[in-house]
């Protein structure tokens, strides 16, 4: 945890300027068994190779049978596979303690899907995971409103992506809209991306200059979608992954 907060300089105390979460650690204790000792370094060898910091982080996952939870994080190998040669060292068997350092100090749940599709009989978007309440606004503007309850400990940066046929896309929370004008194509997927701040491919020119690509808080979120000229084709996906600072 990161305080920044500077001294009063009448009075006792200090303000507090801002909190944040800064990288975590995460320390993994590891057996590692062999039928032999030069089987024993083979699998050292073969563990250095998948851990190594330059290809990247790993991810490390845990599932807790006792409360059902499955919750993972990344990071990237930072010591512990020397190991120590006096006590842990066994001959065919060796223990260690692995350090990762993960960027992202949140654990975060398994990955939520929420599929949007229109009705063929009533043309109003639907969805198979959570309540939907749909209003067509007009021939051949269809919109939806729903709602999804977001777990865990912090806000979460979903993703969503649009496949066509359709235009002018809006995407609201109250007062936060997501606001795409043009087309939409039907075999080119549009990705909006709201944790890299990235639109894939580049539809910045068509958004709206009010637009924001805004998280969703833990509670219960109400959204809504709007396209209009929507088809049986047309297809709004909503994924995000719940954030927890605990990984159990």
């Amino acid at each position: 945890m990161d305080i920044a907060s500077t001294d009063r300089i009448t009075g006792d105390g200090s303000i507090v300027r801002g909190v944040r979460y800064g990288a975590r650690e995460v320390y993994l204790p590891l057996l590692m068994e062999s039928d032999s000792v030069a089987g024993l370094s083979r699998m050292r060898r073969e563990l250095n190779r998948l851990l190594a910091p330059h290809l990247g982080p790993v991810e490390i996952r845990i599932e807790d049978p006792a409360t059902g939870t499955d919750r993972m994080i990344r990071g990237y190998y930072r010591e512990g596979l020397d190991g120590d040669f006096g006590d842990g060292f066994h001959g065919s068997w060796q223990t260690l303690g692995l350090t990762f350092e993960c960027p992202d100090p949140w654990w975060l749940g398994p990955e939520q899907t929420v599929e949007l599709r229109v009705n063929p009989g009533s043309k109003p978007f639907l969805s198979d995971t959570v309540p939907f309440f749909p209003v067509i606004l007009a021939q051949s503007t269809v919109q939806g409103r729903f709602d999804v309850t977001i777990e865990g400990d912090g806000p979460v940066w979903p993703a969503w992506e649009v496949l066509g046929p359709g235009t002018d896309l809006v995407i609201a929370r109250g007062t936060d809209r997501i606001e795409i004008a043009g087309t939409f194509s039907p075999t080119s997927p549009v990705l909006i991306d709201t944790a890299a701040g990235r639109i894939t491919p580049d539809r910045w020119a068509d958004t709206s200059l009010r637009s924001r690509l805004f998280s969703l808080d833990p509670g219960q979120q109400s959204l809504t979608v709007t396209l209009v000229s929507a088809t049986p084709a047309t297809l709004v996906r909503l994924t995000y992954r719940e954030r927890y600072l605990e990984g159990v």
